[in-house]
């Protein structure tokens, strides 16, 4: 009988398997990482004359390659190997590499609580597990589907409708008659038509009379017809419009295809989207004056620019469908009483160029109710949320006098407000996370205790799971953020499995193949945001001061004088965050000399100022910054700039491009980067980290370049090679800056996300009241308990 080991290993190859496990068991560090492994494994091949064919393409390899974590005992190692893409398997191997079993993930979880406590296994842990109330789901098939939930989803539905048209059928005649606007009532009039037989009779009978008439007819003139009918406002608001609406829906009747399904529900106001309510607590999220400031940054160009387009692609949207409502967005944040400079003291602020969107402010509370007047980390922000939920419904309904028809939370913080609102108000949520703090601090499960003071990340990644596994939908920017590479793991593929010693085990955090997940890419503002060529729509006297301001400009905000301003710039503009690498691209700037002698490097990073810093891990970053100044001598070779103004950042790439500059952006981990789209659109040859979300916006030496952040001189090195490139052929510059904005105006834009936010919505809502309501019971029932008795009550301690 075949061993186990045996259908992992060649034959050929146990030798050289035996001899790296033992190699392996006489470590020192008993807790081995991926990285840890895949090194030592590298000199294990040249320490035996294994050559290249050995190392890439051997059983051996692609079994060690892709171990994730070892757990080393006196005799055994525990393993856990990612064979693909958020799928795993746990080994047992003894430690002379004979003897190789399959255990459970239960197993290896209390192997590494024993590890980190130092002390015997605890043998009934609290363990969490979400999969058993998936039940309800259809589940995808393979990883190649995940991102792309709905079209899943569609194609599901339609089988449903195929295999018991009666039952679907009804079903949906039920979901369109459901729907109101403002008192009035949308598509059909129940009391009118009381069945579906009696609905697609008369659905068919319209659609003759309306193809009698002439298309360009506005709705008013056939309004009277209609409703004598049972037909209300909602269809379009012309004939040709209304006519090509219900041929849709009869087409849908007749043929339940994926297709006709998509392009009924883009077409028609159901369910009616015109109320949303956007959640981001945390930071301070303002129009000015913020950017740069602890916990702020990306996120507040996202939804600003996420809230214009939205509004315009609604009004669009209602304004075809012969509704005629204006839509709402209110952007709900924290009110800060001892706000600066900023206007994040005011209740409400109307968005500029939109309509009908304003940002919404509702204080912290203390557990005295008296409100919290300074501003607080994201990172400690857990107790106050509840209540602050609570405020907001309240507002929230006197806003939109009634309920939001989408709830849409930001970041850990605002994803839990967004469960909260959602079941208050019984709406659909959508989850955006934009970062997960799990994947960018290390071990942050395995030693949360050591950190508990500073990040909280207990709270952090429980509110993580409650919000991903309640809500309706999920959007990510890149496929990354849900299931990594074939190299690296994703951001929510972090949490199918993790332990917090002492606290919890996770044995299915999360179901990465239910369709939830969908991958929509944001755009950029390209009335800000233009490539640099186009001087026509730049204004020459901004251009003139922001060049001296960048150059030459004495300031007491400014660090540094360039002794020669004619150098290439490179240039970055981030918070100063540990995550986000300056100190790493300020390195490997000093470190090479190449660089040094024809670049300058210009930064704009939060204040130069360490007193006017309230955050201890900027303080921290101002005080390595000035340390490698000074450490490489690079005050007459860089400029360190405040935070820029939004209104000027476009202008800025632009200038630094007419100096055939170039952009970094040196973050150790970027789940997206949208400051790469910025620069790129504006004509920046752009550079960003090979771990996370930029891979997936830059095609490597085509449309920009990634580089491997993790050390100086790694970064150090892409850039020379880009300038050698550069010397060798003089149109190199040109053809990366068009290549990079080609590829932002192809496939990232506003109003495609907009329109696919929208149908989503839409088609989760039918879902939701179709199939999911009455299975997410149990999946309600099971978070509810995890957020009274595990979050809620390590929060308000």
């Amino acid at each position: 009988m075949k061993t186990l080991l045996a259908t992992l290993i060649s034959p050929k190859e146990l030798k050289e398997f035996k001899a790296f496990i033992i190699l392996m068991a006489t470590q020192e560090i008993k807790y081995l990482m991926k990285n840890d492994i895949w090194l030592m494994f590298l000199q294990f091949c040249d320490a035996n004359n294994k050559g290249p064919k050995f190392r890439k393409s051997s059983s051996t390899a692609f079994f060690f390659k892709n171990i994730q974590e070892v757990l080393i005992s006196n005799e055994h190692m525990m393993i856990a190997h990612r064979w693909a893409m958020a799928k795993y398997r746990f080994y047992c191997v003894r430690n002379d590499g004979e003897y190789l079993e399959e255990i459970r993930v239960t197993e290896f979880l209390s192997l590494k609580d024993a590890y980190v406590l130092k002390r015997e296994i605890n043998p009934s842990p609290l363990r969490l597990d979400f999969m058993p109330f998936y039940d309800f789901f259809p589940s995808l098939k393979d990883t190649q589907s995940i991102g792309n939930g709905i079209r899943f989803l569609n194609r599901f539905q339609c089988s449903r409708f195929f295999q018991n048209p009666e039952k679907w059928n009804a079903k949906l005649f039920e979901f369109i008659k459901l729907h109101q606007a403002n008192g009035q009532q949308l598509l059909v009039n129940g009391a009118v038509i009381k069945d579906f037989d009696r609905f697609f009779t008369q659905l068919k009978n319209m659609v003759d009379w309306l193809k009698k008439k002439d298309p360009n007819t506005p709705f008013s003139s056939v309004e009277s017809r209609m409703k004598r009918e049972g037909f209300e406002v909602g269809w379009g608001n012309t004939v040709g419009s209304i006519t090509e609406t219900m041929e849709c829906l009869v087409n849908l009747i007749y043929e339940p295809v994926k297709s006709f399904l998509e392009e009924f529900i883009s077409r028609v106001p159901m369910p009616l989207i015109s109320n949303i309510a956007i959640i981001s607590p945390h930071g301070w999220f303002a129009q000015e004056n913020v950017l740069g400031l602890p916990d702020t940054g990306g996120q507040v160009i996202y939804i600003l620019d996420q809230v214009r387009a939205l509004e315009k692609h609604l009004k669009q949207h209602l304004q075809s469908t012969g509704i005629n409502i204006v839509p709402k967005i209110l952007v709900l944040t924290r009110l800060i009483p001892e706000a600066g400079n900023t206007t994040c003291c005011q209740k409400k602020e109307k968005i500029h160029q939109t309509e009908n969107s304003w940002i919404l402010r509702i204080p912290f509370k203390d557990k005295d109710t008296h409100i919290v007047k300074h501003w607080i980390s994201r990172f400690h922000i857990w107790p106050y949320l509840e209540q602050f939920a609570q405020d907001a419904a309240i507002e929230l309904q006197s806003e939109f006098q009634g309920r939001p028809d989408l709830v849409i939370g930001n970041y850990s913080d605002g994803n839990l407000v967004a469960t909260l609102l959602s079941d208050t108000f019984d709406i659909t949520q959508c989850t955006i996370a934009h970062a997960l703090e799990k994947t960018k601090y290390l071990l942050s499960d395995l030693y949360w205790q050591n950190m508990e003071s500073d990040y909280q990340f207990s709270l952090q990644f429980t509110a993580d799971m409650l919000s991903m596994n309640k809500s309706d939908f999920i959007i990510t920017s890149t496929l990354q953020e849900i299931i990594g590479t074939e190299d690296t793991i994703g951001q929510y593929e972090s949490y199918l499995h993790f332990t917090l010693p002492g606290l919890y085990q996770v044995t299915n955090g999360i179901n990465l193949f239910a369709p939830k997940f969908n991958v929509i890419p944001p755009g950029v503002d390209e009335d800000l945001y233009f490539p640099y060529h186009l001087k026509e729509k730049r204004i020459s006297a901004k251009t003139e001061a922001l060049e001296k301001w960048l150059f030459e400009e004495d300031s007491t905000d400014i660090y540094g004088k360039l002794s020669n301003p004619d150098k290439i710039p490179i240039f970055t503009l981030s918070r100063l965050d540990r995550i986000k690498n300056l100190t790493g691209l300020i390195e490997a700037f000093g470190m090479s000399k190449q660089l040094r002698k024809r670049c300058n490097l210009i930064f704009s990073a939060g204040t130069i100022h360490f007193d006017q810093s309230q955050d201890a891990e900027e303080q921290s970053q101002i005080k390595i910054l000035y340390r490698l100044i000074d450490q490489y001598d690079l005050h007459h070779h860089l400029r360190w700039l405040p935070t820029l103004n939004r209104l000027e950042t476009g202008e800025v790439y632009r200038i630094i491009a007419d100096h055939q500059g170039i952009f970094v952006q040196p973050a150790l981990f970027e789940a997206f980067g949208l400051t790469i789209l910025e620069a790129m659109i504006s004509g920046l040859p752009t550079f960003g980290p090979k771990f996370g979300g930029p891979s997936e916006i830059i095609e490597y030496g085509i449309s920009g370049f990634l580089l491997n952040t993790s050390r100086p001189e790694l970064i150090a090195r892409g850039l020379e090679k880009f300038f050698d490139s550069c010397d060798q052929n003089p149109d190199y510059w040109k053809t990366i800056s068009e290549n990079g904005i080609k590829r932002v105006h192809e496939r990232y834009n506003w109003k495609s996300y907009s329109q696919r936010l929208v149908d989503l919505t839409k088609l989760y809502g039918f879902w939701r009241f179709s199939v999911s309501a009455e299975g997410k019971i149990k999946m309600n029932r099971y978070s509810d308990l995890i957020y009274h008795f595990l979050f809620k009550k390590r929060a308000d301690s």
